[in-house]
């Protein structure tokens, strides 16, 4: 049984060998992108920068394909992807869905600024069994510096009030924190983690992703996406591609949870079946590449510094 976030994002980084294939069984793990809206301007992400047009997935579209996905297996869907979910005025009737239709687990990612009491009591009542807040820095000015935004205090005392309003009320709500590791500030995230870790099921740390090669001069010598950093997986083949499904606000299937311009939406599911879409040429030529190491497509071989 998986009873924290980092055994769910270890599930969904580490593939089992017999499903490295071009056509691997549909993935239990998938994030929806109620909207690509952010209120951050990160230096470490190129949401702000993205020519996508911005927007919010039509609750009729998202009932359709919650369906699809109950009806393929999944057992755990991620109301986010490339923006700030909470946005969205009506999240929690979203999250509803999703329990009244059966999913087990639902769960978002979040920067925390907009998690006020009032807000997560509603998405708390709404069935929500997972909050991770990505907070990248330790303190409130490298907080500021990195994100473009003076929230670094409102945070944490969000993240203190659900760890109260959770405690007192007996809540099952598996709350955590993920930061982005950068070597030269290992002191300050270690102060960090020790002001916030008693008031949060988790904490893990992440590496700095080029995000498909759109983040340059900040991730070192990462290169893909490894998932978590204490176990980093090899990049190629990329495990989204065998183990993760990420839908995008108007509707379509994305090969990358990096994909900033668009460029690899692989398939319209406002016109085909999730199934379908899954099965689509494109993503299985895109895994054959990946499978036999030999990437032609520009953005994986931008997000993995190939350049012969």
């Amino acid at each position: 049984m998986l009873n924290s976030i980092i055994q769910r994002v270890e599930r969904a980084t580490h593939v089992l060998p017999e499903n490295l294939i071009d056509k691997p069984p549909f993935p239990p793990s998938v994030k929806i992108e109620i909207t690509n809206r952010c209120n951050y301007k990160c230096c470490y992400c190129a949401v702000s920068t993205s020519p996508r047009t911005r927007g919010v997935m039509d609750f009729n579209f998202f009932k359709r394909i919650v369906l699809e996905l109950k009806d393929n297996g999944a057992d755990e869907i991620g109301l986010f992807l490339l923006g700030e979910s909470f946005l969205v005025n009506s999240l929690p009737k979203y999250i509803r869905y999703c329990k009244k239709v059966g999913i087990p687990y639902v769960f978002i990612t979040t920067n925390g600024s907009l998690c006020t009491p009032e807000r997560m009591k509603k998405v708390i009542n709404a069935g929500l069994d997972c909050i991770k807040f990505s907070v990248n820095a330790g303190t409130r000015g490298k907080y500021k510096e990195m994100c473009g935004v003076d929230m670094f205090d409102t945070v944490v005392e969000n993240i203190k009030w659900v760890h109260t309003y959770k405690t007192i009320n007996r809540i099952k709500i598996n709350t955590a924190v993920s930061s982005i590791f950068i070597p030269e500030r290992e002191s300050e995230l270690a102060e960090f983690r020790q002001m916030i870790e008693n008031y949060v099921d988790d904490y893990y740390l992440m590496p700095p992703y080029n995000q498909g090669g759109q983040i340059q001069g900040f991730s070192g010598d990462i290169i893909g996406n490894p998932g978590k950093l204490d176990t980093m997986v090899p990049p190629i083949p990329c495990w989204v591609l065998f183990n993760a499904v990420k839908i995008t606000w108007d509707g379509k299937l994305t090969a990358c949870p990096f994909d900033h311009e668009g460029k690899l939406e692989l398939a319209d599911l406002n016109k085909v079946s999730i199934k379908d879409a899954w099965n689509d040429a494109n993503f299985i030529d895109l895994r054959r590449q990946h499978l036999n190491n030999n990437i032609g497509n520009p953005s994986c071989r931008a997000c993995l510094k190939i350049t012969k």
